[in-house]
């Protein structure tokens, strides 16, 4: 006598997902078609996981994962078993990258001098493009110096001395001072 077992457990996982840790990541939910008789088995690699993530919840075919703000790559699999036989594996891949704002750099000195080293003052950084508000003060509170971007300033007809300035990116605001050195 002869017994095929055929299993055909169709998989509804994404290929990927990609995050930042600029905020907390909401809890994610992973899900799988659904077999009474398929016990599934979960598994999660990545930075400091150690097979799963706590916390983590699986409930047979769902599993539901609250990501840590640790950079990295994470793989999700999820393979079956029913009636004691191995089924199919599948894959998905998470990315949590760190966060764009923490690579600012707003500069407390420039020198425009002509001399083509540290002329302007202006926002560097990966999210230099995403000012939406750049103003200068004197030493009086007078605004000397307004954009909507990152325009630099080249500090032409002022003199040498401390500024102050405001920049909005996004939704952040940064605030300091800048000294124009000749």
């Amino acid at each position: 006598m002869k017994w095929w077992v055929l299993i055909l457990l169709p998989f509804h996982l994404l290929a990927q997902e990609t995050y930042d840790n600029c905020i907390d990541i909401p809890v994610q939910s992973y899900q799988v078609e659904y077999d009474a008789d398929t016990e599934y088995h979960w598994y999660i690699s990545g930075p400091g996981t150690n097979g799963l993530y706590a916390p983590v919840t699986a409930n047979g075919n769902i599993l539901s994962v609250y990501w840590p703000d640790v950079i990295g790559t994470y793989i999700i699999s999820v393979y079956t078993t029913r009636f004691g036989c191995e089924g199919d594996t599948s894959y998905y891949e998470i990315i949590i990258k760190d966060c764009p704002y923490t690579q600012l750099f707003i500069p407390n000195s420039f020198t425009p001098n002509g001399d083509n080293h540290n002329d302007f003052f202006f926002v560097h950084g990966q999210d230099k493009d995403e000012v939406i508000y750049f103003v200068i003060f004197n030493r009086w509170g007078q605004r000397i110096y307004e954009v909507y971007n990152n325009t630099p300033w080249d500090g032409e007809g002022h003199q040498i001395g401390t500024y102050t300035y405001l920049i909005k990116i996004l939704n952040k605001h940064f605030t300091g001072t800048v000294d124009l050195i000749r």
